[in-house]
């Protein structure tokens, strides 16, 4: 449920941004309402001059028009010319509205996209309450625009139909005599008419942008899972769902089409019905002869002037009632928030140094709360410089997001929380990242070059390739022995198809042995290497080539751990023990069954840990 609130505030930024310009939008399309009107009175000047017809313009409204022509009396010349000049400056004021309104429309899509993107680069990820990446794209692509369609169609299209409304009423009345009363009943019936239609096509447009964002979500996803979804044998059905939200959007857009082809009918019948009942009214209750001028001003205000508005009309209310359904979905992803944590927001500030002295990780009291449910739980750690940690726990007891809550990733609150000497509290998010290098689970590859990913720099400077080349080596990726045709140039594709498992993998770890941070945290990142892939890692890599760095690795293979200074045990959100593998082996039962359930779900050709305490099988990954 969108606050109303958050979505009345967008709109006012949206409006009053700038508001000397949207001051502007009203007051040309003012002059152009004004200048809309003046050019028939003279028309009727010019066709009774002609017409030698006695009763004029300018014996109507002398105190206007009179001071006009030089010679004190109009020629059929000067009326047409004057004519003229107001029905260009009518045309010009409204290309100058509708350009103004263009002009300001994407001056605040600039605004609003980089509110956005600030916006969600800021949320963390327990903040995003599940939505997926297809909404925010669809946000991003479709609400934006849509939004700011209240200062390219709304408020120019609003006001120019505002003032012909009100001041061509007047004009009939003062001109031409005719009834004030009937007049604006009649244009008020016209305008409910169209105001119902437009509310009824705005549903149309809410639902269209809806079904597009649904359908947009799932060819994301079957994008990006096709290879999954074809092993699997759950193609069919995925398209068969994406198919049937493309049906019902296919419909829908009929049902709206169909809807907006009556409103332009209605509103092209409207002015016939209005000359005809213009004509009717002035023969009825005006006491003037109707001359040809009289006849040509009368349609000119009814049948040309009045028609634009009308046929606006029913669009006016559709872009209105479609642009603030868009604000809310915007104000709906500006509304979500980061919890209340112990983390200083992101406002970068390089550290002048990154060495950071023994210990170099202390954390006191770590406690982490999403949808009311405790996650992590009076956690307490003290990691010391260059130590090789490895995590381990059964799903969903915490691991990754307690790498998540060191990066200030979540909302996690804490007593103390200390780099070195440096407490975490004091810094900003973006200063405390300096100390990290994290690889996620599956690894980020994005769609560029195998330079690219590793340097995480476009239009890298290939005279220092050297240091991409022994980042790769020393991650075990031999550019002469992998599918990879064009070295450093190969083109890795969108989120590294043309790469497997634990190539991803252990680009990823190049990657962190590139940028050289001393904090690196690895979550479960070497399941998709194969045994003698991982043996190599952790001996000369891990352990070898990042001796200097401290290393945190969550895991789930047992054959890590004796190799670790410390084996860290989380159970059910709580640091249950930690110690070497032969301590918490021998010391506490838990450890041993958890051990034993991960054996029976790895491979049975797994090795035994050499230790002292009862041989404790040990899991063997594969190549993915």
């Amino acid at each position: 449920m969108v606050n109303p609130r958050a979505s009345s505030s967008l709109i006012q930024k949206i409006l009053f941004t700038r508001w000397p310009v949207r001051l502007l939008i009203l007051l040309t399309s003012f002059l152009a309402a004004v200048f809309g009107l003046l050019a028939p009175f003279f028309q009727k000047e010019f066709v009774d001059l002609l017409t030698e017809n006695p009763q004029s313009l300018h014996t109507l409204m002398p105190e206007i028009f009179y001071f006009l022509f030089p010679s004190g009396q109009p020629t059929p010349l000067l009326a047409l010319t004057f004519s003229f000049f107001f029905f260009v400056l009518y045309l010009a004021m409204n290309v100058t509205t509708n350009y103004l309104g263009s002009r300001e429309s994407v001056f605040m899509q600039r605004i609003l996209s980089q509110d956005l993107y600030e916006h969600i680069l800021k949320l963390r990820t327990d903040s995003l309450r599940g939505k997926p990446v297809g909404e925010f794209v669809s946000i991003y692509a479709t609400d934006v625009p849509g939004a700011t369609v209240l200062l390219e169609q709304s408020l120019p299209v609003g006001a120019s139909i505002l003032f012909p409304f009100i001041l061509a009423p007047l004009a009939l009345v003062t001109l031409f005599g005719l009834p004030l009363g009937p007049t604006m009943i009649l244009l008020t019936l016209l305008v409910a008419v169209n105001l119902m239609m437009a509310f009824r096509q705005s549903k149309f447009f809410f639902l269209f942008k809806k079904l597009a964002a649904d359908r947009i979500g799932l060819v994301n996803e079957w994008i990006q899972n096709i290879r999954a979804l074809r092993i699997l044998g759950w193609v069919n059905a995925f398209e068969k769902n994406i198919f049937q939200t493309r049906k019902v959007e296919t419909q829908n857009r009929i049902a709206m089409v169909t809807n907006g082809q009556t409103m332009n009918a209605i509103s092209s019948s409207v002015t016939f019905l209005l000359n005809l009942l213009a004509i009717v009214a002035y023969v009825h209750f005006s006491a003037q002869e109707l001359s040809p001028g009289t006849l040509l001003a009368l349609l000119w205000i009814v049948a040309f002037f009045l028609t634009r508005p009308f046929r606006q009309l029913p669009w006016f209310f559709t872009f209105l009632f479609d642009s603030i359904t868009s604000a809310r979905r915007l104000a709906s992803v500006m509304e979500l928030k980061n919890e209340e944590s112990s983390f200083t927001s992101e406002s970068f500030s390089k550290l002048k140094s990154l060495e950071v002295p023994n210990p170099v990780l202390q954390i006191t009291n770590l406690n982490l709360t999403i949808n009311q449910r405790k996650l992590l739980k009076n956690i307490d750690l003290k990691i010391q410089y260059g130590e090789f940690v490895t995590i381990v726990g059964e799903v969903g007891s915490g691991k990754s997001l307690l790498l998540l809550s060191l990066l200030g990733e979540t909302g996690a609150r804490f007593d103390s929380y200390l780099i070195g000497e440096n407490e975490v509290k004091e810094m900003h998010l973006d200063q405390l990242r300096q100390f990290f290098t994290y690889v996620p689970q599956e690894g980020f590859i994005m769609s560029a070059s195998l330079r690219e990913n590793v340097a995480m720099e476009y239009d890298w400077d290939q005279s220092k390739d050297s240091q991409i080349l022994q980042s790769l080596k020393n991650c075990e990726f031999d550019l002469s022995q992998e599918r990879v045709e064009h070295g450093l140039d190969t083109e890795i594709g969108e989120r590294g198809v043309n790469l497997s498992g634990g190539q991803k993998q252990r680009v990823s770890l190049a990657r962190v042995d590139f940028f050289r941070a001393p904090i690196v945290l690895l979550d479960d990142c070497l399941s998709a290497v194969d045994v003698d892939t991982e043996n190599k890692l952790i001996d000369r890599l891990i352990k070898g080539e990042w001796k200097g760095k401290t290393r945190l690795l969550v895991t789930h293979r047992l054959s890590v751990l004796k190799k670790s200074d410390r084996v860290i045990f989380l159970q059910d959100g709580r640091l249950f023990a930690q110690g070497t593998y032969e301590e918490l082996y021998q010391k506490h039962a838990e450890f041993r069954e958890f051990v034993a359930t991960v054996e029976s779900q790895q491979s049975p050709e797994s090795a035994n840990l050499e230790t002292n305490t009862p041989s404790p099988p040990l899991g063997i990954g594969s190549e993915k």
